[in-house]
């Protein structure tokens, strides 16, 4: 037996043994999907920060500028596919945790749908109004002859980047996040490939690395059916009808806060690029163009967490499982403040080290460049807390705060801030603007999250809940050593008495644990652990196994040395029901209590 903690009580005694839970599998399950996720969120972050560093060397600094001023574009596609793709693949992974499949295919076939719509519109409607969005994004005429090419060849490669970045975003809730780094791998390692053939053997200039993108998600799209063809991923895919229509505004609204940050950062960018250009001039708009770059940096690594513990996070919210949820929240939220501060402690030191990989060598350029980033810097470790739990708050579907959250670190906290400290501090305001916007946000949330906790709604900073209708919730980690399994069901028989069972349920608890957990021995390493999250209610016993490990079903399995166990669970059981989630087995058992 080993050791951790529980839900609702803060640890389980019968007699001189504690049950506790150690929270392994949900770590391990973290720790598999962090480094793939990391790497997706490098590749998706290539066409930010790495094509202009490329394009920077290959081209001169101003060519990063003219990358920049296209930045709001991606931006808008980035929002219409995380509206989609998060919102969508968070309610699919909730759905999951909840035992509905169906609902959660449909959810996976309206996104989809949704975002091929977007993207073609974005094309239309680029296309069509080119003329006014180019002026409004490049007011340098300096840069304008560039980036009317840039532009054209930018939104071009709309439908097929949101379609291929809604698609991604559902594989790691299930269950194959190395599946999503290699699409985005190949779609950006063919896109940095095709910046340098573009710009510098087929002389496209600046706009070379807008069609680089383009190739780039096509030879994605290409990648996409041999994945599928193999059969390594199991995608929950149901055809939805018009009653359906629902669940797209569930998605929508789902991931309308994640969305609007994206909105937020073109708005705020735009406006922020035309104060960089008035009290700075071009030197200006690259310096601002360099420290957003070293921001899109940054943002890799606790965006790479977010990604990570995101789905996991999802299927445990839909699961109800509040303290496997807590304490995985914790765990990323320190990763990411260790990391975060480890990278502002750098830039505050060596600034110059950055300059010299933008190849920024301008002297004034390059002065500015570093003061503004030792400022800018400093709101990195706030606003990358504040954001991860945008996201967070979105799993426990408080949409309206997660939305204020994300409006005020885009453009209702920006831009305001930053004209009135340009206009007190020239273009230093600027730099300062995004510390003291990060510092307002995360007091507020502080102060409402506290609020929340006054008012019983939740328990603890970080929104931990309780299962309000269960009498008892008791969750516990065994080893599947058969030797410990007997002494822990004699255990929990006793708890259950002490819960409140009378003995003859007391026993049946006891004797399903048992034997589930024997059958679970039977299919996976002796080494591995097995979490069981108990609720009782007024009418039933709800008892929840999971594993990690390849997939057993206790519904079908006939294998002789499972019989006797699969048959008593059958008797005990009003209800068996089993799922395999994001490599996880996750068995349902239901005992009646009357």
């Amino acid at each position: 037996m080993e050791n951790s903690s529980t839900n609702q009580n803060s640890s389980v005694e019968v007699g001189a043994e504690i049950l506790k839970r150690n929270y392994k599998i949900l770590l391990n399950k973290f720790v598999r999907y962090l480094f793939p996720t990391m790497i997706t969120t490098i590749a998706l972050s290539l066409n930010e920060f790495v094509d202009s560093m490329l394009v920077a060397n290959l081209l001169g600094s101003e060519a990063m500028g003219i990358v920049n001023l296209g930045f709001p574009v991606m931006l808008l596609m980035v929002a219409v596919y995380t509206l989609l793709g998060t919102g969508g693949a968070t309610l699919y992974a909730i759905c999951l945790g909840e035992r509905q499949s169906v609902k959660a295919g449909k959810i996976l076939f309206l996104s989809l749908a949704a975002a091929l719509f977007c993207g073609l519109i974005i094309f239309a409607v680029g296309k069509i109004y080119s003329e006014p969005f180019i002026s409004l994004l490049c007011h340098e005429k300096t840069l304008a002859t560039d980036f009317v090419p840039y532009f054209h060849a930018l939104i071009f490669s709309a439908p097929f980047l949101v379609f291929v970045l809604t698609l991604v975003s559902f594989l790691p809730p299930s269950g194959a996040p190395a599946l999503a780094t290699a699409v985005n791998l190949v779609a950006n390692v063919v896109n940095l490939i095709m910046d340098y053939v573009y710009t510098t053997y087929l002389g496209f200039g600046v706009e070379g690395a807008a069609w680089a993108t383009l190739t780039g998600y096509l030879a994605g799209i290409l990648l996409l059916p041999i994945i599928f063809l193999r059969g390594s991923v199991k995608l929950h895919f149901h055809k939805a009808g018009l009653q359906d229509l629902h669940l797209l505004k569930e998605t929508a609204t789902t991931g309308a806060a994640a969305a609007l940050s994206q909105l937020g950062f073109a708005i705020k960018f735009a406006f922020c690029n035309v104060l960089a250009a008035t009290y700075g001039g071009a030197v200006g708009v690259v310096a601002f163009a360099f420290c957003l770059q070293i921001m899109s940096f940054v943002s890799v690594f606790y965006a790479g967490i977010i990604g990570a513990v995101m789905p996991i996070l999802g299927v445990l919210h839909g699961e109800r499982d509040f303290s496997g949820r807590h304490h995985l929240l914790k765990v990323s939220l320190l990763c990411e403040l260790a990391i975060v501060s480890a990278l502002v402690v750098w830039f505050e030191i060596a600034p110059q080290q950055a300059t010299e990989i933008y190849n920024i060598t301008d002297p004034s350029a390059m002065s500015l460049a570093e003061s503004g980033l030792r400022i800018f810097a400093l709101s990195f470790i706030l606003r990358s807390l504040c954001i991860t739990f945008m996201y967070y708050l979105q799993i426990l579907q408080k949409k309206y705060y997660a939305m204020i959250i994300s409006l005020f670190d885009g453009f209702v906290g920006i831009v305001p801030l930053a004209w009135v400290m340009c206009r007190l501090m020239g273009l230093d305001g600027l730099w300062w603007t995004y510390l003291l916007n990060s510092a307002i946000l995360f007091v507020g949330m502080l102060l409402w999250n506290y609020h929340l906790v006054r008012k019983n709604s939740y328990t603890g900073i970080l929104l931990s809940e309780r299962d309000e209708h269960a009498e008892q919730v008791w969750d516990f980690t065994v080893t599947s050593n058969v030797q410990d399994i007997s002494f822990v069901s004699e255990q929990l028989c006793a708890l259950g008495e002490k819960g409140g069972l009378n003995h003859k349920q007391a026993m049946k608890f006891g004797l399903a644990v048992e034997e589930m957990t024997v059958y679970t021995s039977n299919h996976i390493n002796k080494q591995f652990p097995i979490d069981i999250l108990v609720r009782l209610y007024d009418d039933r016993l709800e008892i929840n196994f999971r594993s990690s490990g390849s997939s057993f079903s206790p519904l079908s399995e006939t294998d002789n040395d499972d019989t006797l166990n699969l048959q008593l669970l059958r008797a005990l059981a009003v209800s068996l029901e089993y799922d395999y989630i994001m490599g996880m087995n996750c068995t349902r058992i239901i005992l009646a209590r009357k």
